[in-house]
C-alpha cells in the first residue's frame, strides 16, 4: 500500500548505511531519494515533501546547521532521525540544535545501524506501509486487536471551561507492528470491503462505552467519524438507530464528524441520508473547514450542525493577520447561520484565548488533552475545571508543562476516514 506523498529523504555517504536504510525503506514500502550536500537537500524540498528525514550530522564538507534550519523552513518539516559516529555528547547537542529550530527529532544514533529498530521507529511517521491482507483485518476485528482512543472536546463557556464531549478514534494493537493509526491501515479496509465492518465495530463500541459512562453519572457528548463512503447507504441511518435503541443512547448526544465531499459524490444522495440522520436527532458536524473549495456552499445546502475549523488555520492565527481575520470571519458566518463552532488544534494558551475572544462555542488539542484511554476518561475528566474555574486554570497530566498537557505517550490526533494525515 502506497501513497504518492510518503518520502524517505537520506542525506548519509557510509555505504552500510545507506545499504540499510535503502531496506528499511522498501520494506516500509516507502518511497526513497538521497542527497549528498545542502545543495541538493533545497533542490528536493523545492519539488517534494519528504515524510521523514535521515540525516548524518559528521559530514566534513556539510554545512550541518544550514542542513536544519532548511529541514525546519521547509513547508512541511519531516520527522528527523541523526544519525553520526560521533561523541554522544556531541550528537545529543545536535538534537538540541534540531529541536530548538522546531524539527520533531524522533531519534538519534551511532552506526551500525539496526535495521529492525528503525523500521520500528520509523513506521511510526509514515504514512506507507506493506499491503496488508484481508485476513489480518478480519482476524483484528474478530480477535480484539482493535480498541479506541478518546480525544476531550471542551466548551468554551462564560464561566469558563468544562468538558463536553470526547471524540471516538480507532486503533489497531498489531501483535508484530505496535499500535497503527488509521493512516497505516484504512486504505486497506477499504479495498477489501471490510469499511462497514470497521465503522460497525468504532459506532457499537463507543455508544456501549459512553453507557457505561452515564451510568456513572458523566454525560458526555459522544463523537463519532463518519467515512462519506457509507453515505452513499440510505439504509444506514434506520441501522444507527436501531443501535442508539438497543444501547438507550441519546440521539441528540451523538455528533457524527463528517470532511467535505469531494466532486465524485452524490449531493442529492447525501442530503437524504444527512436529513434523515438529523431528523433522527444526530448532529452532523463538518470537520476541517477552511481547508475546502466548496466548503460555503455546503453550509447553506447539507443539514449541518456544527462545524470544526481545521487545525492548519488556527496554527495561522497566531502570526498571519489575514488568516486570524478569516478565521473570525468563519466564526461569525457560523454563527449566523445557527451553526456551532469549533476550534481544533488548540496546542498553547494564546490559541484558546483567541477562540475564546473570537466566539468559539468549544476546542479540542493538545493544550487540554491527547487521546486518552475509556479507562482514563472519567478520572481525567473529573479532574478538570468546574464552571467556576478560570480558563487559565493548569491542567493535569503526566507532562506537567503549561499548555503541553496530557498523556506525553499518547499518538497525535488521527480519525478514522483519515481526514487530516498528510496529520
Amino acid at each position: 500500500m502506497r501513497t504518492p506523498n510518503d518520502l524517505m529523504l537520506i542525506l548519509e555517504r557510509d555505504p552500510e548505511s545507506l545499504r540499510v536504510l535503502t531496506g528499511v525503506a522498501e520494506k516500509l514500502g516507502c518511497d526513497r531519494i538521497e542527497a549528498n550536500s545542502l545543495e541538493s537537500l533545497l533542490e528536493v524540498l523545492a519539488i517534494r515533501r519528504p515524510t521523514i528525514a535521515v540525516l548524518a550530522v559528521d559530514w566534513v564538507d556539510a554545512n550541518g546547521l544550514g542542513v536544519l534550519q532548511s529541514l525546519a523552513d521547509s513547508s512541511t518539516p519531516p520527522a528527523t532521525y541523526l544519525v553520526g559516529s560521533i561523541d554522544n555528547r556531541v550528537l545529543a547537542s545536535i538534537k538540541r540544535a534540531a529541536e530548538a529550530r522546531g524539527l520533531q527529532v524522533v531519534g538519534a544514533g551511532s552506526r551500525p545501524l539496526v535495521a529492525a529498530d528503525l523500521e520500528k521507529l520509523f513506521a511510526g511517521h509514515l504514512t506507507c506501509q506493506p499491503p496488508i491482507s484481508r485476513s489480518e483485518l478480519v482476524h483484528a476485528l474478530q480477535n480484539n486487536e482493535l480498541m479506541l482512543q478518546y480525544l476531550p472536546k471542551i466548551a468554551l463557556v462564560p464561566e469558563g471551561l468544562r468538558t463536553q464531549g470526547v471524540e471516538a478514534l480507532v486503533r489497531w494493537q498489531h501483535p508484530e507492528k505496535g499500535l497503527l493509526q488509521p493512516r497505516h491501515f484504512l486504505q486497506a479496509v477499504e479495498e477489501h470491503d471490510l469499511l462497514v465492518d470497521l465503522t460497525d465495530f468504532v459506532m457499537t463500541e463507543a455508544i456501549r462505552q459512553a453507557g457505561r459512562w452515564r451510568a456513572r453519572g458523566l454525560f458526555l457528548e459522544l463523537i463519532i467519524n463518519l467515512n462519506l463512503r457509507l453515505v452513499r447507504d440510505r439504509g444506514f441511518p434506520e441501522r444507527l438507530s436501531r443501535l442508539l435503541h438497543e444501547y438507550e443512547f441519546p440521539p441528540n448526544q451523538l455528533v457524527l464528524d463528517v470532511t467535505e465531499p469531494s466532486s465524485e459524490f452524490d449531493r442529492d444522495l447525501m442530503f437524504d441520508v444527512f436529513t434523515r440522520l438529523r431528523i433522527l436527532g444526530v448532529g452532523l458536524s463538518l470537520d476541517n473547514f477552511g481547508t475546502g473549495l466548496s466548503s460555503l456552499t455546503e453550509l447553506y445546502r447539507m443539514p449541518y450542525s456544527e462545524i470544526k475549523i481545521d487545525p492548519s488555520m488556527i496554527a495561522d492565527v497566531l502570526r498571519e493577520r489575514e488568516a486570524m481575520v478569516i478565521v473570525r470571519a468563519m466564526a461569525e458566518l457560523a454563527h449566523t447561520l445557527h451553526l456551532a463552532v469549533c476550534a481544533e488544534g488548540i496546542e498553547t494558551q494564546p490559541m484558546l484565548e483567541f477562540a475564546r475572544d473570537a466566539g468559539f462555542d468549544s476546542a479540542q488539542g493538545r493544550f487540554f488533552s491527547g487521546p486518552i484511554r475509556a479507562g482514563d476518561v472519567e478520572k481525567t475528566v473529573r479532574a478538570w475545571p468546574s464552571f467556576a474555574q478560570a480558563a487559565t486554570w493548569r491542567w493535569p497530566g503526566i507532562n506537567s508543562t503549561p499548555g503541553v498537557v496530557g498523556h506525553a505517550d499518547m499518538p497525535a490526533t488521527l480519525e478514522l476516514d483519515s481526514k487530516r494525515e498528510a496529520s
